[in-house]
């Protein structure tokens, strides 16, 4: 039931973008607000108060709703199965505005395609939208990559994985109420002409999803190597530092940056900054990840390996389904 529920979720995406996924979006914009407006006195335990409520509450309340569904039928837990992905996988945040880019620079209008990538920057809420005035057509190609691998973990393989691990809709629910807060109660706040550092009080919604989002961002990147370069991934992967713990409770390295070698290595594009790239890769390894530089063409490369990574995820829930009904 779990595949049918996913097929039947990203097919209703891909054709039909709702309205209804808006009103959701401002909703649960609403009452993120609204909790940390009245919970937020600037201290890191408020916000923990406030994660609790928001993401703790909208998961047990998925949860309920789900239970009461499977005592009426199954036809029913597949119809809350549903609905859920539908409003929690966000394929569309990847494939719609990178199609865009694409055609943008195929056709030499850099301009274009910058003005798209701006705007699905600032779409996507959690990612850096800050672009410098001018860009070149492989630098805007290289952050449309990037912002690609990163939407399509965030908004479908973070999910699957999740809904994978707990029952029924909980695990999509948590994963993204808790990336949703995370970013929301971590914004600047602006207060006259002056932009004010985040407090605290989003301090614990940030960790929280760091560490969610720990083994889903392996998942992923494995998966990356899988349909791409395995050895370059795999060499990428290796050259990040073994997990610890930062001063702030957040755990190293990053999933971003997790993400972000392991598909480096699987494309053999390099799709970190320069700077970030040189980090990683100072080129102390005479062989080194050997990357080329970003250029447009390598776009058609980056949604080969996203749709791969899709396909193989799918093919991963279809046999775990086909064992817990042959089981």
């Amino acid at each position: 039931m779990a595949w049918i529920a996913l097929v039947a979720a990203l097919l209703i995406e891909q054709l039909h973008a709702s309205p209804a996924r808006e009103l959701v979006g401002r909703g649960a914009a609403a009452i993120a607000d609204a909790v940390g407006s009245n919970l937020n006195a600037g201290r890191r335990r408020h916000g923990v108060y406030a994660w609790l409520l928001m993401v703790g509450g909208g998961v047990l309340l998925g949860a309920i709703v789900y239970a009461l569904a499977w005592w009426l039928s199954r036809a029913a837990a597949l119809l809350v199965d549903v609905a859920v992905l539908y409003f929690t996988i966000g394929f569309r945040q990847f494939s719609h505005h990178f199609g865009e880019i694409q055609r943008a620079l195929s056709e030499g209008d850099v301009a274009r395609a910058r003005r798209t990538l701006s705007d699905w920057l600032g779409a996507a809420g959690d990612i850096d939208a800050t672009l410098p005035q001018q860009q070149e057509a492989g630098e805007i190609a290289r952050r449309a990559a990037e912002t690609g691998v990163l939407l399509a973990h965030r908004h479908v393989f973070g999910v699957l994985f999740w809904y994978v691990v707990l029952p029924g809709p909980t695990g999509p629910l948590l994963y993204r109420l808790a990336q949703f807060v995370a970013g929301r109660w971590n914004r600047p706040a602006v207060r006259g002409d002056s932009t004010l550092a985040p407090d605290r009080f989003g301090d614990f919604a940030r960790v929280a999803f760091s560490w969610l989002d720990w083994l889903p961002a392996r998942a992923s990147a494995a998966s990356f190597a899988v349909v791409g370069d395995f050895e370059g991934a795999l060499y990428c992967w290796r050259q990040v530092p073994a997990a610890r713990v930062a001063e702030d409770g957040n755990p190293l390295p990053e999933p971003r940056t997790v993400l972000l070698a392991a598909a480096s290595g699987a494309l053999g594009v390099r799709l970190m900054s320069a700077r970030e790239s040189a980090t990683w890769f100072d080129g102390t390894d005479p062989d080194g990840p050997g990357f080329v530089e970003p250029q447009p063409q390598m776009l058609r490369s980056a949604v080969g390996l996203v749709w791969r990574a899709l396909v193989l995820w799918m093919l991963a829930l279809l046999v775990l389904t086909l064992v817990a009904w042959l089981g």
